[in-house]
């Protein structure tokens, strides 16, 4: 399986015919057109997917919610597949939702020093997250490998 991209994969529509393409690219590209790679609802999502002949059927916006996801179960952590917060007609892979985490506050604040950085650990995921006064995020494992970062 390949890792995904942060960012955008379809921009500027809300079309169901529009998204259900990216989607199934996308999908195509995580499995590196290996089928077998998929689990059994990934696999289950993308041949129905594949199999809607009408975009503006009743069915197109639900196979495609179940497209992704499904394809959110391949996600790094902290990491989804969905609409961009501040752009409704941007769908892509996001960082940052760290919301209902367990976490637990490290501050690096030495005598005399101001660090502009939050930094927190993630209990559950065991991962240590990074973000600076610009939003720069960087999630790593404890051990300290990079799991993923935006800029």
């Amino acid at each position: 399986m390949r890792t995904v991209q942060l960012g955008s994969i379809s921009t500027g529509t809300l079309r169901t015919g529009d998204l259900m393409d990216a989607v199934i690219n996308e999908a195509e590209y995580l499995a590196g057109y290996i089928l077998d790679e998929m689990n059994a609802t990934l696999r289950k999502a993308y041949n129905d997917a594949k199999a809607v002949t009408g975009y503006d059927s009743d069915d197109a916006g639900y196979i495609l919610d179940e497209l992704i996801d499904a394809l959110n179960e391949y996600a790094p952590p902290h990491v989804s597949l969905g609409m961009h917060p501040g752009d409704g007609a941007d769908l892509g892979w996001w960082g940052g939702d760290f919301d209902g985490c367990d976490t637990v506050d490290i501050h690096p604040i030495a005598e005399g020093m101001f660090s502009s950085q939050h930094t927190f650990v993630d209990t559950e995921c065991q991962l240590l997250v990074e973000i600076n006064d610009h939003g720069n995020t960087t999630v790593k494992q404890l051990g300290g490998d990079v799991v993923w970062a935006s800029v």
